[in-house]
C-alpha cells in the first residue's frame, strides 16, 4: 500500500507542478524537503504523532517552510501532513524526482571507483556515458579501495562492472565450476 500511496501522491503534485510549469523549482525544492524529513526524526514523530493537533503541526510547518517553497509544494506538505502522510513525504519526494528526471531525460548512475578521479576524467567519464545512453547523466562518485583497481558503473538495475576485484571474483567462480 505504501508504494501505490508514495506514487498517487507524487503524481498528483507533479501532474499540478507541470501545469503550472514549475516542475525544475518544485524538483529542487521537494529534494530540500526529502532532507528535511530524513535528517530530523523528532520533526516527522511530532507530524506524525496523533495527539498533536493538525493547527500544532501546521504552525511547525509554517515556521521551517513558509515562504522558502512555492506555494504549491508548501500546500502539498501541509495536505500531506494532514492526511496523516507526513511519514511517507521523503518517499513521495524521491518518486517526484523520478516523474521529473524521466520527463527531462536525466539518468542517475552510481560510479565506484578505487580511487578518486580527476575533474577531467568525471568530464569525460559522463561525456561518455551521455553518448550510449542518450540521456542527461547525474553522477554519484564513491570511492571503494577494495576494488583495487577499475570501475563499477550502476543505473536502471544494470550494473558494469570491469574493477579487478570483480574480474578476480569472476575467476574464483570459473575455477570452482571447473574443480567442483
Amino acid at each position: 500500500m505504501a508504494e501505490s500511496l508514495r506514487n498517487v501522491y507524487a503524481k498528483a503534485v507533479f501532474e499540478l507542478c507541470c501545469e503550472q510549469g514549475i516542475t525544475v523549482q518544485a524538483a529542487e525544492e521537494l529534494e530540500c524537503v526529502r532532507k528535511v524529513f530524513e535528517d530530523n526524526e523528532e520533526f516527522v514523530k511530532f507530524l506524525r504523532s496523533p495527539l498533536i493537533s493538525f493547527n500544532e503541526k501546521l504552525s511547525l510547518l509554517k515556521k521551517i517552510f513558509d515562504g522558502k517553497l512555492s506555494d504549491t509544494v508548501y500546500d502539498f506538505i501541509c495536505l500531506t501532513t494532514e492526511k496523516g502522510r507526513a511519514g511517507y513525504i521523503p518517499q513521495i519526494c524521491e518518486e517526484f524526482k523520478k516523474l521529473y528526471y524521466e520527463q527531462q531525460g536525466i539518468l542517475e548512475v552510481s560510479v565506484t571507483t578505487a580511487m578518486p578521479m580527476s575533474d577531467s576524467l568525471k568530464d569525460k567519464l559522463r561525456d561518455k556515458l551521455e553518448s550510449v545512453l542518450g540521456k542527461k547523466v547525474i553522477m554519484d562518485l564513491s570511492v571503494d579501495k577494495s576494488l583495487i583497481g577499475g570501475i563499477i558503473v550502476r543505473y536502471e538495475g544494470a550494473e558494469l562492472d570491469s574493477s579487478i576485484r570483480g574480474k578476480l571474483d569472476r575467476l574464483k567462480s570459473q575455477i570452482n565450476g571447473i574443480i567442483a
